[in-house]
């Protein structure tokens, strides 16, 4: 006698679906799946309209669910955690380790990526897993290490460690044919270039005149990394830590007119506070050390600010 058939759910928009319940934000679910905001929002949609349920209560922030969405998520999650169980096993086993890295993602795209190859070189017996945070560092849940630029702007549990891999340094910064005037130390511009989640600064440095800037009106991006094409592109000033625009600040597509807020060990790594420290957690923590330490080196040598 035949199954009879499976009464399934559209599969393709369920990673979505799942990722929006658990972290209670679209953007946040866009930043981990590699997708936008628009696409996740279409997904949950057509799932919702396949289903002839609403799933989502976008009434209230962070996103709820309905009672069909926490059911349809329940479900979801145990077979996405049995699928992840299985591949574990159908793997070959692997001799090295899997570290998780937490980091934003303008600065994995722009600072981390292109490094990568050196980091596997130096390393090959450990993989690299990247998730992406949003404008806490510290809400994050699923990581070994995870980055900030903004060490003092959080108030840190007492058993909370933490290791310094550099300074900061903070510029507002425009292409060079963009008009901008500077009075009293203080830059003066028609247009600043936001993203969704800004660039987070300790709070004794957050109203700077070195990093705020005068402005008409603000056009916001869906990340920092997109500002930084905007501003080559001549649309406005966007406030960046210098290493998200190393190549465009060293050939002169872009420019800090006011220089740089530079703040000390403001660059940190926190380990998780629950997980022991593995070999390949240190290694991963010693080589970031060293790449960020290697950019204060270059930027001072090339003069670039």
């Amino acid at each position: 006698m035949a199954a009879a058939p499976l009464r399934l759910p559209p599969l393709s928009p369920l990673p979505a679906f799942e990722a929006t319940a658990r972290l209670g934000s679209m953007t946040l679910a866009a930043e981990e799946l590699g997708r936008t905001h628009s696409a996740i929002s279409r997904q949950i949609k057509a799932l919702e309209e396949a289903l002839g349920l609403q799933l989502l209560d976008r009434g209230i922030a962070p996103l709820g669910l309905t009672a069909a969405g926490k059911a349809l998520y329940a479900t979801t999650r145990m077979a996405f955690e049995a699928l992840d169980s299985c591949m574990g096993q159908l793997r070959p086993a692997q001799s090295g380790e899997t570290v998780t890295l937490a980091i934003g993602s303008s600065l994995a795209t722009r600072w981390l990526v292109p490094r990568l190859p050196r980091f596997y070189a130096a390393h090959p017996e450990i993989s690299l897993r990247l998730t992406m945070v949003g404008a806490s560092a510290l809400e994050v849940e699923d990581y070994d290490i995870v980055t900030s630029w903004n060490r003092l702007g959080y108030d840190l549990p007492d058993d909370q460690v933490y290791h310094v891999l550099g300074d900061v340094a903070f510029a507002l910064v425009c292409a060079p044919h963009y008009r901008f005037q500077v009075e009293a130390g203080r830059l003066s511009a028609e247009t600043q270039l936001v993203g969704n989640f800004p660039i987070t600064i300790q709070p004794s440095y957050r109203s700077h005149p070195l990093v705020v800037p005068l402005v008409a009106r603000s056009l916001t991006f869906p990340h920092t990394h997109m500002c930084i094409e905007a501003a080559v592109g001549g649309l406005g000033v966007t406030l960046i830590e210098t290493r998200l625009a190393q190549p465009e600040l060293a050939d002169g597509r872009l420019v800090a007119p006011l220089g740089v807020l530079t703040i000390k060990d403001g660059l940190v790594a926190f380990p998780h506070r629950r997980r022991e420290p593995k070999a390949a957690t240190r290694k991963l923590l010693a080589w970031l050390k060293a790449e960020a330490g290697a950019d204060h080196l270059q930027a001072g040598a090339r003069g670039t600010l």
